[in-house]
């Protein structure tokens, strides 16, 4: 009989199913900031179960992709959504429900080898099935002071973590919130929040903690300091750029 674990993630909730919760839970260590009881009540975002068949569809992928020694090809279909993840010689697949709430694997949640694919399985997943609530991952490095969040935005190696680096450095009382994908949510009213995540690039930063987002700053390597504000389809657009679906 199957074992279970929970997780809570900017108030959405994963439940794992997995033949050993001990184990599965040492596969993933920079989730356990974010378990929470198996009784708490709530029915979860994405019901997520190992062992299972995931069949790939005999046609070439919609979409490929490569990004941090992983490639990736993504099936869709009316049905469900196929995700194959290869990593050097190894390779594991996901499927998504239509209605976003089940992911089933063929990884065993047991295998030392399976922690990285695990953990991005369990990302992607949760980035795809939580844009339709309200909530997605951005690109981003994000500090909070006194329950207040700016969020640095911009394409890799602009400097978003660098600028983090420096709020840290000379301005009294900030914390990292997160320094790869935060996530951001729009609650029922019209506030705006902004979660640490069990993900957080190469900086160690797995906060379960929030904050309300004060500001969304796009940055761009210039010879001189200057803020601009943006607004209306200049706004949305810095903002569209900066969305992890399945990755950054």
């Amino acid at each position: 009989m199957n074992q279970q674990l929970l997780y809570e993630i900017a108030q959405h909730r994963i439940l794992i199913d997995t033949p050993n919760a001990e184990v599965t839970q040492k596969l993933i260590p920079s989730f356990e900031p974010f378990r929470v009881d198996n009784d708490a009540k709530g029915e979860p975002l994405i019901h997520f179960v190992g062992n299972s068949p995931t069949p790939i569809p005999n046609r070439p992928a919609d979409d490929v992709m490569e990004a941090d020694g992983m490639s990736f090809d993504v099936y869709h279909t009316d049905k469900s959504l196929t995700v194959t993840v290869t990593v050097n010689d190894r390779q594991h697949s996901f499927n998504l429900s239509a209605d976003k709430k089940r992911v089933t694997t063929d990884l065993t949640l047991q295998a030392p080898y399976e922690s990285r694919f695990l953990a991005y399985f369990l990302r992607a997943a949760y980035g795809i099935a939580a844009a339709s609530h309200q909530t997605i991952k951005l690109h981003a490095s994000v500090i909070e002071k006194e329950g207040k969040a700016l969020i640095f935005m911009g394409k890799s190696g602009t400097g978003k973590s660098t600028h983090s680096q420096n709020w840290l450095k000379y301005v009294p009382g900030c914390t990292l919130l997160n320094d790869d994908e935060p996530i951001l949510r729009i609650l029922k009213d019209g506030s705006i929040r902004v979660y640490g995540a069990p993900w957080s690039g190469s900086t160690p930063c797995y906060r379960n903690q929030w904050a309300q987002v004060a500001a969304f700053v796009r940055l761009y390597q210039s010879p001189h300091n200057k803020l601009t504000p943006l607004s209306g389809i200049h706004a949305f657009a810095s903002l569209y750029q900066s969305v992890a679906i399945l990755r950054s």
